[in-house]
């Protein structure tokens, strides 16, 4: 199968963006990666059942639901009674686990604008540009990974 060079740069530049996030933006504190992530899933998607972000976050169930027994104890996640089957019950963010996630972002925006203020006039203009043409891309993207997510677990 031939490369086609132009999506290899995409992807490049995408890495070299995770990179930045992950390394120099992302204080991971006390948490694990994982933690983080499943943290940042549920702060934007809210409550979940543990298989549903156990496949959404490419963990077994087993490891998940230590995971999630950890951030129990630290009093960051809570379960709920599922409304839809009282039998079953969903993780959620407590009110210290919201206000964690919700204290990362904004730091990490505030890390990020720091960054972007050494910038020249002229880099500025170009990287503002470059993200009004590509947010709705990459949005679709993520709601694209989302459908694929949603058929694996289903």
């Amino acid at each position: 199968m031939e490369r086609d060079q132009g999506r290899d740069d995409v992807t490049e530049v995408f890495d070299e963006v995770i990179r930045l996030v992950i390394r120099h933006l992302t204080d991971h504190g006390s948490l694990t990666f994982t933690a983080i992530m499943c943290l940042g899933r549920l702060y934007r998607d809210g409550p979940t059942r543990l298989t549903v972000l156990a496949a959404a976050e490419g963990t077994s169930q087993p490891s998940t639901s230590q995971l999630v027994q950890r951030l129990e104890r630290q009093g960051l996640v809570v379960r709920v009674r599922d409304p839809e089957d009282g039998r079953a019950s969903l993780i959620a963010l407590s009110d210290a686990g919201r206000t964690l996630v919700a204290n990362r972002l904004r730091d990490r925006h505030d890390r990020l604008a720091e960054l972007l203020a050494t910038l020249s006039p002229e880099d500025d203009a170009s990287l503002r540009l470059a993200m009004n043409v590509t947010r709705p891309i990459i949005r679709r993207l993520i709601e694209t990974a989302r459908r694929s997510d949603t058929q694996a677990t289903s």
